[in-house]
Formats: C-alpha cells, structure tokens, sequence
C-alpha cells in the first residue's frame, strides 16, 4: 500500500486490493493520470465532470471505454452516446440514489480488479450538509473495501478547511498528496 504521504513524484497509485486512497490535487489536476493501465480495464468514475469530457480524457490515456462506466452528478439530463456506459444523473445532494447505484454496480467490478473513482469530493460538500457527506463516504469506503474494489476518492484540499479534511480522511486506509 502506498505510504500516507506520498510526495514521490511517481504518478502511479499503488495500492493493495480493496484500499481507499484519498487523493488530494489542485484544481486543474486529474485524477486520471494518477491510476495505474489496469485500472482502466475495469472502472467505476463518480463525476460531475461532462461523459464525453471523461471519456475524452480516459481515451488519451488509453482506456477501453467499453470497460468504463460513470455515474454523473449533474442536476441535468445527460447526452451521451459513446462506448462508455452511463447511469441516469444524480444530483449531487442526492447520496441516498447514488448510494443504491454504487451497490447496484459494485458486485459487477469484481474483487480485486475493479477500480471505483470520485474525480471531485467538493462538489458534495457543497450540495449537502456536511455530517451527510461524511457518513456517505464512510459508507462507500467501507463497501468498496469489503468488496476488495480500489477506491480513489479526490478533492482539492485547498478548498477545504483542516477540521473537515482531517473529518473526511478517516474513512480512508491510504492518503496520497499531489498538490
């Protein structure tokens, strides 16, 4: 498993099956390139980003998009018509419907090869009280964990204060610093 801060310089996140690392970035990175190739034969991504935006993206970095899938958080309807699967959008204050679509998906990652990634923890903190946010998180690491899926979960740490990051990072086994 990766240490608790990496600041390497190495791009790859390494981590054991079921781990969940919570990946601090500044505002204009991507998660993305921090995933190692075989997690793009077999990824979840959590995003409020555009589908064709993070398709556009995984294509460049070499994904099979017939192996992604991505749950939109958007409160608008989503046009998407490429090789990567959708789900119908969920609002971002809306944990509870994204919670049955991650345990509705999760089994289909599989143990030990499935990689799950929220590209943007932010815009939760956002939408929602706080102490949901941080329950939903909890919740998702837990199941992910238990299900043996890598879990990366990013957020831009300068955006967030001391007391609610040290709060969010206790749910995480692995924390990994690339600002």
């Amino acid at each position: 498993m990766s240490s608790n801060r990496d600041t390497t310089g190495v791009r790859e996140l390494r981590l054991d099956p079921g781990a969940q690392a919570l990946l601090s970035l500044d505002t204009m990175q991507s998660p993305f390139r921090e995933l190692p190739p075989s997690a793009y034969a077999n990824l979840l991504v959590v995003s409020s980003t555009a589908p064709d935006d993070v398709a556009s993206v995984l294509d460049d970095a070499g994904a099979d998009l017939s192996r992604v899938g991505q749950i939109p958080i958007t409160g608008s309807e989503v046009d998407y018509d490429g090789p990567m699967w959708t789900s119908d959008p969920v609002v971002p204050d809306d944990l509870t419907g994204l919670s049955m679509r991650l345990s509705r998906v999760v089994n289909s990652l599989g143990a030990g090869r499935g990689w799950l990634v929220f590209d943007n923890l932010n815009v939760f903190l956002l939408y929602a009280r706080e102490e949901r946010v941080l329950r939903f998180f909890d919740h998702v690491a837990t199941l992910a964990r238990n299900h043996e899926i890598y879990g990366v979960y990013t957020l831009v740490r300068d955006a967030i204060d001391d007391q609610t990051y040290e709060r969010i990072r206790r749910s995480f086994d692995v924390e990994v610093d690339r600002r």
